[in-house]
Order: C-alpha cells, then sequence, then structure tokens
C-alpha cells in the first residue's frame, strides 16, 4: 500500500488542479493506494497574504490566479478572491477535517464540492452556514458537521497537520507505508511522472485497471462538474476526443453541459434523465476502447488478466460494490431455492452467478457433475447436494483466489464427493466422455473463443450427458460498437455473444437439442443506472440453456 499525501486547502487553485492527476491514480489504481487530503491552510489574513505574494493590487491578484490554472488546465474564475470577499481559508480547513470524521469518501465529495464553488462559483466558502449546506449537499449529517466544526478537537486536527506541512501546495507525496520512504513530485500536473514516482515508491509491479466507461465515471461523482483536463487526464484521450465524445453525450441528454460566465465549459452527470437506454452512437461516445490491433493471443491474455483481477476482487472482498448483484441477493434475485442455506455463507458472499441453471433439473443423484466457473463455490456445493454421496462433483476456475476459497468452503461443508480443479473452459483438465452433466453460470460470456469451449463441454460429456448453462447473451455485438474493453468482458457485458450465433455454437459443437427455457433481466437489479442503461442498448440478458449430447456419440 502506498499513501498519496496532499497538503490542500479548499481555497488553493494548485489543489483544485492536482484534481486530475489524483482521479487517474484512484482510477487506476484503486484500493492499491491511499489518498490522504491533509490540510496545509493558505492563510488566516488573506490581506496579508496578497502583502507577502506582492499581489496587493486587483489585477495582479487575478492575473496570478489565471497564470496558475493555464498550467493546470483546471479552470477557475480569475476573480474568485476578490468576488467572495473571503477573508480566511481557515474555516473552509477546519471544515474538512470536521468531514473527515464522518468517512473519508464523504469527506472527498465535501472537498472537491468546496473546490467547485470557490473556484468556479466565486462563493464565499467560509462561513459556517455555507460550509453546512455544502456539507448537506454532499451527504453530511449538517448537525455533526456543525459541531465538528465547532469543537477544539477538530481545529487541534488542522493545527497540527498544518504545522506538519513540510511541502508546497503543488506537491504530492508518495510513501511507502511498509518501510516509510517515498518521494514527492512537486509543479507537475500530469499523471505520467506521478505514475512513476508510485511505482518506485511501491517496490513492486502494482496492478493497472484500464478506465474506459465515461458515463459511469460520471454516475460515480454525481453533483460533481468534470471538465476536458481531468476526462483527458482519467481515460487518456485528446481534448479534442473529449470535446466530441461529451457533445454526443451532452446531446443525447445523459450529460449536462455547464456553461460559466469566465469562458470555461464542463458537464455533469444527467441523474434525471429518463432515457431508458442509449444510442449506439452514445455508447461508443462513452466507451474508450483499446485502439491497438489485437492478436487473438494478446485478446485473450488482456481479457484473462481482466476477469481473473475482478474476482480475485470478489472473491477478496464481496461486499464492495460492483456493476451486477452478489451474494445472498443475487442468489434470491436469479430463483435459488432454500437448499442454499445448507451451504457455507463464505461460499454464498461471493456467489456471482447470473440465473438458475438448476432450473434445468439435469442432475441426478449418483450423476458426475462438472461446473465451469466454480467461483467460491456455491454452484458445486449444490450440484453435490443433488448427486448426493454417490455422485461427484468437479468445479473448474482460473482465478487461484476464488480456487482457495472453495476448497475451504468444501471443507467446511464437509463434502466429500467435491474436488476443484484450476483450468479453463477451452482446455478442460478431464477424459473423453467422463461426466453426465455439465453446469456453468455466468461464465462462457468470459471465453473469448467460445465455439471451442462447447466442443471441449461436449468431448467430456457421456453419451446422453446434459448441459445446463446460465449467460448473458444480447441481441446485438457490443465489442463491434465499443471496442475490446476488458473491464466490460469481465463485467459479463463486453464479450456476451449475439444470442443467434451463440445457440450456433452450441448446436455446432454437437447439442442439436439445445433451447432456452428461462430468461431473466439479470442487469435490472444492477446498482448502476449506467449499467441498466448500457444493457438495454444492446438487448443484454441472462438465459438458461438446457440440452444434451445424443446417445451412441
Amino acid at each position: 500500500m502506498v499513501d498519496v499525501i496532499h497538503f490542500a486547502d479548499p481555497w488553493c487553485w494548485w489543489s483544485w488542479g492536482l484534481e486530475p492527476v489524483l482521479s487517474r491514480l484512484k482510477e487506476v489504481h484503486g484500493d492499491q493506494i491511499n489518498v490522504v487530503y491533509r490540510m496545509g491552510g493558505i492563510t488566516d489574513d488573506v490581506s496579508e497574504w496578497r502583502r507577502e505574494y506582492d499581489v496587493v493590487g486587483d489585477e495582479a491578484l487575478k492575473a496570478w490566479v489565471k497564470e496558475s490554472t493555464s498550467m493546470t488546465g483546471m479552470p477557475a474564475d480569475s476573480g474568485y478572491y476578490l468576488k467572495s470577499g473571503v477573508k480566511s481559508t481557515w474555516p473552509a480547513c477546519v471544515a474538512f477535517k470536521a468531514a473527515q470524521l464522518q468517512g473519508e469518501e464523504v469527506a472527498e465529495r465535501f472537498l472537491r464540492r468546496l473546490m467547485e464553488v470557490i473556484a468556479l462559483d466565486s462563493k464565499n466558502a467560509s462561513t459556517e452556514d455555507y460550509l453546512v449546506g455544502v456539507g448537506k449537499e454532499v451527504g453530511l449529517d449538517p448537525e455533526r458537521l456543525r459541531r465538528d466544526i465547532r469543537s477544539d478537537k477538530t481545529r487541534s486536527l488542522f493545527e497540527h497537520e498544518k504545522a506538519e506541512m513540510d511541502v508546497s501546495f503543488l506537491t504530492l507525496k508518495y510513501i511507502n507505508r511498509r518501510t516509510g520512504k517515498g518521494v514527492a513530485v512537486s509543479n507537475t500536473f500530469e499523471s505520467g511522472e506521478h505514475q512513476s514516482a508510485l511505482e518506485k515508491t511501491a517496490g513492486v509491479t502494482l496492478e493497472r485497471r484500464v478506465p474506459v466507461d465515461i458515463l459511469e465515471y460520471f454516475e460515480r461523482h454525481q453533483g460533481a462538474t468534470i471538465f476536458p483536463k481531468e476526462l483527458s487526464e482519467v481515460f487518456g484521450i485528446s481534448d479534442y476526443d473529449v470535446e466530441g465524445r461529451m457533445k454526443i453525450l451532452s446531446t443525447g441528454g445523459l450529460l449536462e453541459r455547464r456553461e460559466f460566465p469566465f469562458g470555461a465549459v464542463g458537464w455533469r452527470y444527467s441523474a434525471k434523465t429518463s432515457k431508458s437506454k442509449m444510442s449506439v452512437e452514445e455508447a461508443k461516445a462513452s466507451h474508450v476502447g483499446s485502439s491497438k490491433e489485437e492478436s487473438q493471443s494478446e485478446m485473450n491474455e488482456v481479457i484473462t488478466k481482466a476477469v481473473k483481477g475482478l474476482y480475485t476482487q470478489v472473491a477478496n472482498d464481496p461486499r464492495k460494490g460492483y456493476h451486477f448483484p452478489l451474494g445472498r441477493e443475487a442468489l434470491k434475485f436469479v430463483g435459488y431455492s432454500k437448499e442454499i442455506e445448507k451451504i457455507p455463507e463464505t461460499a454464498l458472499e461471493s456467489f456471482a452467478g447470473v440465473g438458475y441453471p438448476h432450473a434445468a433439473d439435469a442432475i441426478k443423484a449418483g450423476d458426475t457433475v462438472l461446473d465451469i466457473g466454480s467461483g467460491s463455490g456455491t454452484d458445486v456445493l449444490f450440484s453435490s447436494l443433488r448427486t448426493g454421496p454417490k455422485g461427484k462433483v468437479f468445479g473448474l476456475d482460473i482465478t487461484d483466489a476464488m480456487i482457495e476459497k472453495a476448497r475451504a468452503n468444501i471443507e467446511k461443508m464437509g463434502a466429500k464427493n467435491v474436488k476443484i480443479l484450476k483450468g479453463d473452459a477451452t482446455e478442460i483438465p478431464l477424459d473423453d466422455a467422463s461426466v453426465d452433466v455439465v453446469t456453468s453460470n455466468g461464465v462462457l460470456n468470459l471465453v473469448p473463443d467460445k465455439a471451442k469451449a462447447f466442443r471441449e463441454i461436449y468431448r467430456v460429456l457421456r453419451p446422453g450427458g446434459k448441459i445446463q448453462i446460465s449467460d448473458i447473451v444480447v441481441q446485438s455485438n457490443v465489442q463491434k460498437v465499443c471496442g475490446l474493453i476488458p473491464q466490460l468482458w469481465a463485467d459479463c457485458i463486453g464479450g456476451a455473444a449475439v444470442e443467434s450465433e451463440y445457440m450456433k455454437s452450441i448446436k455446432e459443437a454437437g447439442f442439436g437439442d439445445a433451447k432456452v427455457i428461462k430468461r431473466l433481466d439479470y442487469f435490472a437489479s444492477s446498482p448502476s443506472e449506467n449499467t441498466k442503461r448500457l444493457t438495454k442498448t444492446f438487448g443484454a440478458e441472462s438465459v438458461v440453456i438446457a440440452g444434451s449430447k445424443p446417445r451412441g456419440k
């Protein structure tokens, strides 16, 4: 873990200017870093501060602001100090320390909103009533915030941080938590040098997530005004590209365009839009796909890496928010019976299936079953209840964290007839004609070569053996519109095949009687309105497919 320390002040244009860099680092590295905002406090007397920096004249102060914001790329009204009539920047710093007592996430929203109303709207965010009003807007308990702003404890926290400040407001410090060592990067408002400093400090190769979904970013930052500099930094695209995408998304009512009197233009997420789905053009504008021509092997590698990364998180942190339902909520939604109460909670909590494949009722007592994509063990253990002690169940998965968790759950339940194998659906480590039923739940859409996977399933099934597959299918091709986006694959959207092509692959593998026996609007339960809208755009839904291998084959 690396701490990224930023000595800030809501009134400081350099703090505002470092937001795109910090946003990029958060998006790319997530929980591998911890951004720590400390309040440096510019001044308790703005008049004295202006004399100190020789900007007593109003035009000189405005010129200083204008020059500085041109360096950072983040817009600000050059007259915001003058128009607001601020006397001291310290009250806003104390208010931020008070907000932190209610949680880091909401405190960061509070800081962001303070910087916006100060730099963009020239509001005097120094009075207690105004600060409490902004706190209420971002979700803070206003009465608690008011009490904490007045408390000696909060003031002491601010004074302590101000005294500790050993760098300028233009600086980010990178500190390795384990060693206590690190580096500082100053006067740089592009993320490249900061990225290098972060990785040098970590001393190990950090996992990188590639930000790809612009509307998702806006949705997670509801209420914030996002500017071209932030979007170009976070998504690695040009200002020209940003403008084109924003025009499409704002014209479509998905974003609200904001114009400021001093000439800046930004956008906000339109939470009030009534659109239930996007146009193909809007979906393409929202997603920043890879422009590189990938070979099949390269594509497989990047997709597999994204899938492993996401489902490692699902195994280790099932309480984190995801684009899809998880755990008991998901089990109930897709239709599992009360038999799940016989399965350890540690298996249920990481369940990420998309349907109820057991609706096919393919598994009988004594059967040998293969579960492709066994995850934390919910379906293999559920299948073992159906086979009974005389049957046998194999689970197959590629994610080490899920395999480890599943094996622990098998031991916890005492299931002697269940074994987890490591491998993928295109090279199943079982003999020909060795299983009676193949079951899978929301996994085959993650496999790039689906035709090969279905041929492998056919190979390991005995004549007369059955399939019960729950998966995501679409009505129009996501990848043709959005490009190759590994994160969309991991979220069960990007790799979902068009239903007609999916069924064709199954039947060409030898399952001539394969048919859809159940449908579900799986993404209707997503906590993300953007995800719901995107999946409706492509007609994504969960299906349960039943079929069998002909006897004598």
